[in-house]
């Protein structure tokens, strides 16, 4: 599962991994369909135990999120490549739980959420927010930063649709 996120951090090319973890960017990323703008964020740790978390546009009005944890081997939970779950995103005071399923490729728990969202909103104004596994409790909570979230999201949103 390391070598995997590792393999996938590699794909996002040199922008991302020159990128300060604690502040959010916004980058045009090679994917695996070609360039796609991204915004994300990464923890502040050695490169090879970070959590890392991509939100890039999805549908006309979604947003696809992707969250690929610094995890041991026993994730996914008993090898279980179909695993889902919810996973919940606490700001503040307020918290959201979006459904999220375990994708193989990059160890990542994928999730989908609206453009215009209270969510992204709340991303958009608040200084961390803490992601953790509601269903198993395998993963453990991880807080990332939210410097930088406001114009990154800015940016990518503003590319959706087009």
């Amino acid at each position: 599962m390391r070598l995997v996120s590792t393999l996938f951090l590699c794909l996002l090319g040199s922008s991302a991994l020159a990128q300060e973890c604690d502040r959010w960017t916004a980058t045009m990323e090679e994917d695996e369909g070609g360039p796609r703008m991204m915004a994300w964020v990464c923890t502040n740790a050695p490169e090879a135990q970070q959590h890392h978390l991509f939100f890039q546009c999805g549908t006309k009005d979604s947003l696809w999120i992707r969250y690929t944890p610094f995890t041991d081997e026993s994730y996914p939970p008993g090898g279980n490549e179909e695993y889902k779950s919810k996973m919940k995103f606490s700001l503040d005071q307020e918290a959201f739980t979006l459904d999220a399923h375990y994708e193989s490729m990059d160890g990542a728990m994928v999730m989908e959420t609206e453009v215009k969202s209270a969510f992204v909103n709340v991303l958009t104004s608040q200084k961390q927010v803490t992601i953790s596994d509601v269903n198993e409790a395998k993963l453990p909570a991880v807080t990332f930063s939210l410097k930088g979230s406001k114009k990154a999201f800015e940016k990518l949103i503003a590319t959706c649709g087009k």
